[in-house]
């Protein structure tokens, strides 16, 4: 997955406002080249420093934003706060329920709220499983 630079420095700014919690928002763009990391409202109310949870309706929105720029929704991304910037088996079991395959998850690891890393996973629904994908800044 390419990210310009402008969209990987976003993200990592996203998880170091939001931190001590988990920050989320949806990636668009398209042939496996990232546009825009579109922030979002991290909605979980009940543990928001372990858990993210997009609504709906920012979905749907995003989703029909996008494609009237000629954009697809690429992926998602979200911020582990004093956790390794990698896919938790919670984050493997809510992409195995849905319909995940081939979309991009970033995963922006967020140390004591000012140091960041970032790194892209792949979801394949085959295998119930994250496979990491090259994170290319252009």
């Amino acid at each position: 997955m390419r990210f310009p630079r402008a969209v990987a420095e976003a993200m990592e700014a996203h998880a170091r406002r939001g931190f001590p919690f988990e920050v989320c928002g949806i990636l668009v763009g398209t042939d496996g080249a990232c546009a825009e990391a579109i922030a979002c409202e991290n909605r979980e109310t009940e543990t928001p420093r372990v858990r993210y949870q997009i609504a709906p309706e920012d979905l749907l929105r995003v989703q029909r934003e996008s494609r009237a720029r000629g954009l697809e929704i690429l992926g998602y991304y979200h911020s582990h706060p004093d956790h390794p910037a990698r896919p938790s088996e919670t984050d493997r079991r809510i992409a195995a329920e849905g319909l995940s395959d081939g979309l991009c998850y970033v995963v922006v690891g967020v140390q004591g709220g000012t140091e960041t890393l970032a790194t892209a996973w792949m979801f394949r629904d085959a295998d119930q499983a994250f496979a990491e994908e090259p994170f290319e800044i252009i």
